[in-house]
Order: C-alpha cells, then structure tokens, then sequence
C-alpha cells in the first residue's frame, strides 16, 4: 500500500522515537532519522524534506523544541505537532506562538522510557488521538503558502589560503542574502582539462577541503567556508542537494522551468547532472514547489 507521508520524529530519547516509529510505520508513514537535537533535525530536513514533524520541547543541545518551531513556521513552512512530557500551562501557552498544528502530551499516547508500551494490532483509542491529529494537520496544511526567506549567508568574496589570511585587508566578508544564490559547490571555475579528456565530460578542478563555492544568479562567485554537509543544514528549505558536489536553488522564478528529461537541471548557466542518489528529493520539492504556485 502506499505510504501516507513522511514524518521526521524530534525526540531525545531514543527509547520513545523507537515506540513513535513502530506506531507510525504500522499506520503507513515512513519516519525519519533519529534527531535528538535541533541541529540533528535541520539536517535531516535538508537531506529529505518531512511532510510532518512531531516535535518534543526538552531537546538536547543549546536549543528547544519551541525554538525549532519557530524555524518550522516561518522558514520552512512544515507542519508540526508537539509531543511533550511538559503538560503544564505555561509550557502550552508559549508554545502558542510558534502557531502549532497541536499539542499532546505523551500521557495521551503512553509513552513513556519507564513503562512499556504494546504496540496492538487493532486501532487503540490512544494512537487514533495522534493519527487524526497528524491527518488532521496535514490536511489543513495544504492551502498555506511557502513564506519568504530573507535570511544571508556569510561569504568570503577571495579564497582563504589560510587561517593567517582572514586578518588580511584583501580577505573581506559580506553576507549574501540565501535567495540570490544558485547553488553551492565544491567545484572551482578552472576546468581540469586531464579529467575532462578522461571522463569525456567537462570537469572542474576543486576546491582545498572543507571549502565551497556560493554562485549567484547575477553570476557572481564567493567562497564559503564549510563542506556541502554543514551548509546542506544552514540552507532554507528551496536549497537541495542534487549530487556529491551540488546544492541547488528550486527557486520558483529560476529553477521549476530548468529540468531537462528528469535527470539534470539547468542553473543559472549551468546544465547539472541530478544523482540516482538523490533524485526522489529532489522531485519531491519540485512537486512541493509546483503545487503551491497552482
């Protein structure tokens, strides 16, 4: 049977994810990675974009589950339902202003590290609480609009040989707002003329390790210094990776028009090769993208 959605599961305790996983797998979903962290869960998000996040508050790492929400809503327009042991007042009210799709308490679906929990083969009146709700939230989800993003990016405008040079007056940081970049690679502009011969394809020499490229839609190349890794979990939600050296912008305006026979895609002045590896996301944000422009 087809699968209902793909659902990422913010929990810190590996016990309970496991226990959310099962329930949700037996209903049809496919679940996420482990992401214990705010940072873990933006990463997972870049890798494979959720249609759903179930969302616990006491997190691991600097951040909560109230500050990820808030990223959720404004930035990546995920609908999200928290699933918390905090079942006081004060906790649900400031909860509010991250605009929920709901909010359960893991008293409602039993779940707990203490106490087991049996997982029935009839629907049980407590995970029919939680599915209605996810059904419910994404269904409502789909007439919302992708909001705007107008955060930057730091870049370099000359390549950084080395740590020395960032005290260096040549060396100067501007920010670069994430909509007029193109993508982000690892490739240089100098083409590597014994590979291209081999390959029979042209090839760019790279960059020195942990270092890529910010290229604008304007044409305009900057050095960032992060690997696609790091930068696949800084990227709003129209950035996806498309191959080992690639992330790309599915903007609306530049990017829905660009694919050529599902297997590459035209950016800026580039024609890139879209990777068996990462193809079914990337069609899963084109369609993303494509429905809400309907």
């Amino acid at each position: 049977m087809k699968t209902k959605a793909h659902i990422l599961v913010v929990e810190d305790k590996s016990l309970i994810y496991k226990r959310l996983k099962m329930i949700l797998k037996e209903h049809l979903y496919t679940v996420d990675a482990y992401s214990p962290s705010v940072e873990e869960a933006v990463g997972n998000i870049n890798k494979k974009h959720p249609d759903l996040v179930l969302l616990d508050i006491d997190l691991q790492g600097e951040h909560n589950g109230i500050y990820l929400g808030e990223l959720l809503k404004k930035e990546y327009n995920i609908p999200f339902i928290y699933v918390t042991d905090y079942d006081d007042d004060l906790t649900f009210y400031e909860s509010l202003k991250t605009k929920q799709g709901d909010f359960i308490s893991k008293k409602d679906i039993n779940l707990s590290e203490e106490d087991p929990i049996v997982i029935q083969t009839k629907p049980h009146l407590d995970e029919k609480r939680l599915i209605r709700s996810i059904q419910t939230v994404l269904e409502q989800h789909k007439e919302e609009p992708i909001p705007i993003i107008k955060e930057n990016i730091l870049v370099y405008v000359d390549y950084i040989q080395n740590t020395k040079d960032l005290n260096s007056k040549t060396i100067s940081q501007v920010p670069i707002p994430f909509k007029e970049v193109a993508y982000f690679t690892t490739n240089t502009e100098e083409i590597d003329e014994q590979k291209t011969e081999e390959r029979k394809k042209t090839t760019y020499k790279k960059l020195e390790r942990n270092n890529a490229r910010a290229y604008t839609w304007l044409k305009k190349s900057y050095i960032v210094p992060n690997n696609l890794s790091v930068i696949l979990k800084k990227v709003p939600h129209q950035f996806v990776r498309i191959s080992d050296d690639y992330i790309v912008n599915l903007d609306n305006e530049f990017a829905l028009q660009g694919r050529i026979n599902g297997k590459r895609i035209q950016i800026a002045d580039q024609i890139l090769e879209i990777s068996d590896r990462y193809k079914a996301e990337v069609e899963k944000r084109f369609e993303m993208l494509y429905e809400r422009m309907k």
